[in-house]
């Protein structure tokens, strides 16, 4: 699907896009991006630039442990964004938090810009992950790092046989019911489905460059937490 399809697709249904997270993981996702957070251990000063930022939940928790961060928040998606924007104003985050509307494969930000820079849920909407990949890496300083949370199915047979029912029948129904519009939650099952698995996902990172690189599963497998380090020339 083209970038600007899939910008359009979430832009319809950005306003209800939050309730049906957390109806959907059961409340899970606040846990993998606390995870994701508390993997990147941000430090005051530093540069974090989230990619595919959405309604800016992980920039929430990044700001929320470390008020002295300097945060960058990139969408393709305005009408995301303008969700996020009116979630920061309430939180006051207005001077911490700069949001752009950008192309995740055509970063609009200088070589060795950031310090940390993170993906949630954002990798499988890349037509090309590759050069997203490697935007990535060109604006991490040397010895950044990479945070990137993704669906997967659970490597248990057990576990996935019952996941695998949850997509195909109860993710695109009540994901309809709550936002309005069944396609978007089509596509996020059909995107989970045909999503690489893990080893191939490290073997893209080092092919960027990425050193080292690893991942955990949480919540039995059902998200996957990916990392690379951006080595010090």
């Amino acid at each position: 699907m083209h970038p600007q399809e899939v910008a359009q697709m979430f832009s319809q249904i950005a306003r209800r896009y939050d309730l049906a997270n957390r109806v959907l993981s059961l409340n899970r996702d606040r846990l993998w991006r606390r995870e994701l957070v508390r993997q990147a251990a941000p430090r005051p000063s530093e540069r974090l630039l989230d990619v595919c930022t959405g309604t800016g939940d992980v920039v929430l928790e990044f700001a929320r442990v470390c008020p002295d961060l300097q945060i960058v928040g990139l969408d393709l998606s305005e009408e995301m964004l303008r969700v996020a924007r009116e979630k920061f104003a309430r939180w006051s985050l207005d001077r911490q938090v700069r949001l752009v509307q950008g192309n995740a494969l055509e970063l609009p930000f200088a070589d060795d810009s950031f310090e940390i820079a993170t993906m949630a849920f954002g990798l499988r909407n890349l037509p090309d992950r590759s050069r997203g990949l490697r935007e990535i890496y060109r604006v991490l300083s040397p010895g950044g790092r990479l945070l990137i949370l993704e669906f997967a199915l659970p490597q248990s047979l057990l576990v996935r046989s019952f996941y695998l029912l949850y997509l195909r029948y109860f993710l695109p129904y009540v994901g309809g019911l709550l936002s309005g519009s069944r396609t978007p939650y089509e596509y996020l099952r059909d995107s989970i489905l045909s999503f690489p698995q893990r080893a191939q996902i490290l073997e893209e990172l080092y092919a960027v460059g990425f050193r080292p690189v690893g991942y955990r599963d949480l919540s039995l497998g059902i998200a996957t937490l990916y990392w690379g380090g951006k080595v010090i020339c």
